[in-house]
């Protein structure tokens, strides 16, 4: 107004009739670019508040704003709008005959531009845990135990390289079937079957070729623990609650109050429970009643704290029905132990089976504390993944750390990479963060996909924690600024913005460009992300399966062989080709498979090297990331021969 006080004024969407000056088609989008340079040159421009997500429309949202105010008498009255556009603009518009000046002063807010990302802490040295000397002292190490001897959890406790499913792996590996399959004996011959008999045949059972680590120390690696809960004694009496594990072939609970492998913040917050529990008269339930109420409890530890995230299973459909029971517990842990906890969760599972979790978001309510817990990125010097209780997490964060670095450095620099069975993006952003900040050499873009949808929220604030020269966000959207990307984008990056609109905004068919972006998540089963495109373009491909190994679809596109005549991702006659004769992973020369359970590895990794997709195995490494016990991770590296 006249006086200098702000009058609202209502944003029209493109599609608003249009004022009665202006009655009939809408205009071409050039001819209202011309009318709005023509309006610009007449006004000035200021921004007081205000938040607006702009695309890559962002003219045209200008255009929607001033379109109907030059079609009319420019009355005195000032007009705020969002400050995406990063500078100030002075609008005059016209106002109602009702609009009644606001004399009340409005104090000026102030932004506070958002800080670049900061260093975090790094937890683990890689060059210290894959030392030969280290590694060598960890395969003899001890566990000493207390539990060992009645214990399900662990099956040696001591030279913890040395169990059953290792053998086998070393045994598969060093097979004359996957021989004649490996580049170290094939090597530089054009011809796979030119391998001659000797050169396949081994005299011992382990040729070296599986190399077995030990990413972390034996003891306390373990930071997510799921226990099960049991009345203390064999009456209803409510005397609290024992936590542990099944004794083998039985619903048993036994209970593990000094865990070797567990961290001590776990070992402490147990204590807590059983103390509490005793303390309000916790029930534990009973499954031939099916009466009480806690079930189960899922500890995760934030490394960089020590503090808990408790989840509470409760026999409950709801976190009404476990009231007053639910509240009493989480009071006593608080009083006991006010520093240990970082948040609180309830899970309500009233179901008659085994599963623990149900992915039903109605069944989780966070009680108390942060939503996220942080763990920095394995890789690089900033950035940090993000975990609820929803979300898949590694049982040992130290030992994952290791293997994730050892999958960012056998990904080459440059590549285009796409993760199936991505979980919260561990591996990929390990890979995107290792090759920007030790390497120098980013990645294109990564693809990242999973089936759980808790994992994208997780997922995009990993991908906000790290520096926008690693993830590109928000820079595709000025990329026709003269500005630097953090700078104000001013009247004169606008016009030339409008002036090359028309042109660089136009593919050769005419059509609008649609920029990539650099790192993206879908919601979807592996096999779904390959079918509609996630591995398209990609010339790397990391799949990280769960201990069933990959999904049958997933495993048939990756015997298929190499489509020479299929075209590029990128080239639009790919829309043409029906969905059945495409090659979903036609582009991909690196596979990366991370195996959790090595009988699926055995089974996939068999019947990919025996297809006609010329697949070669480079390597194949054994981490022991749970020692103790009978079970093995495995990256094992195959190469496409074309």
């Amino acid at each position: 107004s006249l006086d200098g006080s702000p009058v609202p004024f209502r944003c029209s969407s493109f599609h608003d009739p249009i004022p009665p000056s202006c009655e009939g088609k809408p205009r071409p989008l050039k001819e209202r670019n011309n009318q709005i340079r023509a309006v610009l040159q007449s006004v000035s421009i200021v921004v007081m508040s205000g938040r607006l997500v702009v695309g890559k429309g962002k003219m045209l949202f200008l255009a929607t704003i001033l379109f109907p105010i030059s079609t009319r008498a420019f009355a005195p009255v000032t007009t705020h709008l969002p400050r995406a556009f990063g500078t100030s603009l002075h609008v005059r518009s016209t106002s109602s005959p009702s609009s009644k000046p606001n004399n009340k002063k409005k104090k000026k807010k102030s932004f506070r531009r958002v800080e670049s990302p900061k260093p975090r802490p790094i937890l683990n040295d890689y060059e210290e845990n894959r030392d030969l000397w280290v590694n060598d002292d960890r395969l003899i190490a001890p566990i000493n135990c207390e539990h060992f001897e009645t214990c399900p959890g662990c099956t040696v406790n001591a030279n913890v390289g040395n169990v059953d499913i290792v053998k086998s792996a070393k045994l598969f590996f060093s097979s004359a079937a996957v021989r004649k399959k490996r580049m170290d004996i094939v090597g530089g011959r054009k011809d796979q079957y030119d391998i001659r008999d000797e050169d396949v045949m081994v005299e011992e059972a382990d040729d070296g070729f599986y190399k077995v680590v030990i990413p972390s120390p034996v003891k306390q690696w373990r930071t997510q623990a799921k226990l099960a809960v049991s009345a203390k004694s064999s009456s209803w009496s409510r005397d609290g609650c024992d936590f542990g594990l099944y004794q083998r072939g039985t619903h048993k609970v036994l209970p593990i109050p000094s865990c070797e492998v567990h961290h001590p913040s776990i070992n402490k917050a147990v204590r807590a429970l059983e103390e509490a529990t005793a303390k309000v008269g916790t029930s534990a339930f009973d499954e031939n009643s099916s009466e009480g109420g806690l079930r189960y409890v899922q500890f995760q530890v934030e490394r960089t704290t020590g503090r808990v995230c408790l989840t509470l299973v409760w026999n409950a459909d709801s976190s009404k029905r476990a009231q007053p029971a639910l509240s009493r517990l989480t009071k006593e842990l608080q009083r006991l132990a006010p520093k240990l906890w970082h948040s609180m969760w309830l899970h309500c599972n009233d179901g008659t089976g085994n599963n623990i979790f149900a992915r039903n978001p109605n069944r989780w309510t966070r009680i108390s504390g942060p939503e996220f817990v942080r763990e920095p990125i394995p890789a690089g010097e900033m950035g940090w993944l993000y975990f609820t209780p929803m979300a898949f997490r590694q049982g040992n964060m130290d030992g994952f750390d290791i293997l994730a670095n050892d999958v960012a450095r056998a990904i080459p620099g440059g590549s285009r990479v796409c993760e199936l069975y991505a979980g919260v993006g561990l591996l990929g952003l390990t890979a995107l963060s290792y090759h920007a900040q030790e390497r120098n050499t980013p990645l294109v873009w990564l693809r990242c996909s999973d089936e759980n949808p808790a994992n994208p929220r997780c997922f995009k604030r990993s991908v906000d924690s790290l520096p926008m020269s690693i993830t590109d966000r928000g820079r595709r959207k000025r990329r026709h600024s003269s500005k630097k990307d953090d700078g104000p984008i001013t009247i004169a990056d606008l016009m030339q913005e409008m002036e090359t609109a028309d042109s660089s905004e136009r593919d050769t068919f005419g059509e609008e460009k649609t920029e990539q972006e650099k790192v993206a998540y879908k919601v979807a089963s592996a096999a779904k992300a390959l079918y509609i495109g996630q591995a398209l373009g990609a010339n790397v491909l990391v799949v990280d399966p769960p201990r069933k190994g990959l999904e049958d679809e997933v495993l048939k596109e990756l015997c298929k062989p190499v489509n020479s005549h299929q075209n590029f991702a990128e080239d639009k006659a790919m829309l043409m080709i029906p969905d059945h004769k495409v090659n979903w992973v036609n582009d991909v020369d690196t596979l990366i498979y991370v195996s959790c359970g090595f009988e699926a590895l055995a089974r996939d990794a068999e019947k990919m090297l025996s297809s006609q997709a010329g697949w070669m195995l480079e390597s194949a490494t054994g981490y022991v990331l749970f020692p103790g016990s009978d079970h093995v991770e495995t990256i094992a590296i195959f190469k496409r021969r074309r």
